[in-house]
């Protein structure tokens, strides 16, 4: 009798006992904890009860997520699980999981396809973690963990060896705002290119630098308009005043829903561009934006902040709604700041300024400090890993 008792309670224990809503759930609570930003990282898991199996299907874009979401599952009940989860990057692609942008500006949508929303943009030598392919595109990451879908004629493929033998190779980087890239021996153009490019220095010929394209074309460009990388990655002294400068360089660019370029910039590719040409990769959106720095506090006067500080706007916290940062410009002082609003342009709190904006007042929701000792290490190009050697 008492080996049936033993028997019986072995039995109950060992026993499915969690429902499909609490699977869900569970898997919710691992994502949330681990992934919840999915502009910055896949956890998609969908999962099929079948007896006493459960069958796991969908991506993610890390190993340790399956790790710790096995270990919760395993540790709630008794289920036997099929892992069908892919880890990204998918194996179809080989061992080219890697790429480096090879046009001016390349389009990130938030699908495979060309009607659909424009993400984010990433300029000629940005270098991209590729994580899958579908129909001619590619679902890349960028440096700024940014996730989206961008045309194959897009990025130049590479693997490990490939992409790493690129990184070692000495460039240049473009910092004029506009500018075209010539053919070596005949009066044609084998691109434009928009300031923050990055090209391979490939020799010199008079007053020109001989560049060559992650794709393996040459072309000469300007010396005047270049500068070594390596020499400008490592020389910034980080400043706010060369952070305005740079922006003040856009001004009157045309807004564009998801532009982080010259040829057209959202408010927050305004701020990301500006950082960028000082050497800080800023994340992707504003509300990922807000999430860094150094908390300023600000009054009727905004006699605690300085130049170069970013300030957000939006919709406040309420009993019936959350807040939600809409929008970021970057404070010049003298109650001035610069952001991109139909255009890049400068308006002001002052309300005896021509200039006020009454509207962009009224909905401050906080400041960040962003050129603090702490986050420049964080936040410069040489110690991003996809810029890293």
């Amino acid at each position: 009798m008492k080996c049936l008792l033993i028997f019986f309670f072995l039995t109950i224990n060992l026993s499915p006992i969690m429902t499909s809503d609490e699977i869900s759930q569970l898997i919710n609570r691992v994502k949330n904890d681990l992934a919840p930003d999915k502009r910055t990282a896949v956890f998609n898991i969908e999962f099929k009860l079948e007896g006493n199996n459960l069958n796991l299907f969908g991506e993610v874009s890390d190993v340790n997520f399956k790790s710790v979401l096995f270990e919760n599952l395993k540790s709630s009940f008794n289920y036997h699980i099929n892992d069908e989860i892919t880890l990204l990057p998918d194996s179809k692609l080989g061992k080219n999981h890697f790429g480096v942008v090879k046009i001016s500006v390349a389009n990130i949508r938030s699908k495979p396809e060309h009607p659909a929303e424009l993400s984010t943009q990433a300029i000629l030598g940005t270098p991209v973690n590729v994580l899958k392919s579908q129909g001619g595109w590619y679902y890349i990451q960028t440096p700024d963990s940014y996730l989206g879908w961008v045309d194959h004629d897009g990025i130049e493929l590479m693997n490990s060896d490939e992409v790493n033998a690129w990184k070692k190779k000495e460039k240049l980087i473009y910092t004029e705002v506009y500018g075209l890239i010539e053919e070596l021996n005949k009066p044609s153009i084998v691109s434009d290119v928009v300031c923050g490019a990055i090209l391979v220095y490939s020799g010199e010929v008079e007053n020109y630098f001989i560049v060559e394209f992650p794709d393996g074309r040459k072309g000469k460009i300007e010396k005047r308009f270049v500068s070594k990388f390596e020499n400008w990655s490592a020389n910034h002294n980080f400043s706010s005043e060369k952070v305005i400068n740079s922006a003040k360089k856009m001004i009157g660019f045309p807004y564009l829903w998801g532009g982080t370029s010259i040829k057209g910039l959202d408010c927050s590719g305004f701020t990301k561009t500006a950082f960028f040409l000082n050497g800080i990769v800023l994340p992707r959106d504003a509300n990922q934006q807000a999430m860094i720095g150094e908390d300023v506090p600000y009054d009727e006067e905004f006699s605690k902040l300085i130049p170069g500080d970013l300030i957000f706007f939006g919709r406040r916290n309420s009993a019936t709604q959350f807040e939600r940062i809409t929008h970021v410009g970057i404070y010049l002082g003298e109650k001035l700041f610069i952001h991109s609003s139909g255009r890049v342009r400068i308006d002001s709190f002052d309300k005896s300024d021509p200039n006020y904006n009454e509207y962009r007042r009224s909905t401050i929701l906080r400041v960040k400090r962003i050129l603090t000792p702490d986050q420049i290490e964080k936040l410069k190009i040489m110690n991003n890993k996809f810029y890293a050697d």
